[in-house]
């Protein structure tokens, strides 16, 4: 696979100041085989209180279309928390439309697609080999993450792929089980399959106890071993958010929601 290069600055702001979120970002170039597309663009800043990310919506892979929606740029602005906080509750990701943002610069939608039957895309095999696919207006987003599809490379024990809307970080499927990472392990969802995903995906599945170090909780995330909080992509549903920890804004913004 090319190395994912979307080209990622770090934008100088009257109000932007040092910020080592914008570390996570990695720097990207265009796929030859988007020719017939724009070139893929990604900002990213901060405030004082907010890490910004402006992106055109355009992959740094090979787009390969998965549904009859052909892609289109989508003029996308995120800002989350720099200092995000644990509720004490849960609350739910939406339904249709934005549930976090990768540091590719490209939006990840909950694991259910739209009407008729707010299947599993995962499990009706409706997604490219990324695991994203274009909604109708063109937005193209991810229901699941692949590492490679994101970093170009899954050499990193415990990445950060994304942000979710309440500013928590989604790494990657392996987490580090001790603060200096001399130990790891893939993460594993809590949820279990209980019905037929293609008729309904929060139907399909149930959510289990977290136990252990390595089975998370229904949101999909853990307490880190330095205390922090963070999601963690899994092989199986919820796939990257089962659920908010923190308060989400701007949660559900979206060009379509995802249905073919």
């Amino acid at each position: 696979m090319l190395l994912i290069a979307i080209a990622c600055t770090v934008e100088s702001q009257d109000t932007a100041i040092d910020c080592d979120l914008t570390d996570d970002f990695p720097e990207v170039t265009p796929d030859p085989a988007n020719a017939d597309y724009p070139d893929p663009e990604v900002d990213v800043y901060c405030t004082d209180d907010e890490l910004v990310v402006l992106s055109n919506g355009i992959p740094g892979f090979a787009y390969v279309q998965a549904t009859p929606n052909d892609l289109e740029a989508i003029d996308w602005e995120w800002r989350v928390t720099r200092s995000p906080q644990l509720t004490g509750t849960t609350s739910d990701i939406p339904e249709l439309g934005l549930a976090g943002f990768t540091v590719s610069g490209l939006p990840i939608y909950g694991p259910n697609e739209g009407p008729p039957t707010y299947g599993d895309p995962v499990y009706d095999a409706i997604l490219d080999d990324c695991l994203g696919h274009t909604a109708p207006e063109g937005d193209y987003h991810f229901h699941a993450l692949v590492t490679a599809c994101i970093l170009g490379t899954t050499d990193q024990v415990q990445p950060v792929l994304g942000y979710a809307m309440d500013g928590f970080p989604i790494y990657g499927p392996t987490g580090c089980l001790d603060e200096a990472c001399t130990e790891s392990a893939t993460m594993e969802s809590a949820w279990e399959q209980v019905g037929d995903p293609s008729e309904g995906a929060w139907d399909a599945y149930q959510v289990g106890e977290a136990t252990g170090d390595t089975v998370l909780d229904s949101c999909n995330g853990r307490e880190q071993p330095d205390g922090s909080y963070g999601y963690h992509v899994t092989a199986t549903f919820p796939y990257i958010l089962g659920c908010y920890r923190g308060t989400a804004e701007g949660a559900g913004d979206d060009q379509g929601g995802g249905a073919p």
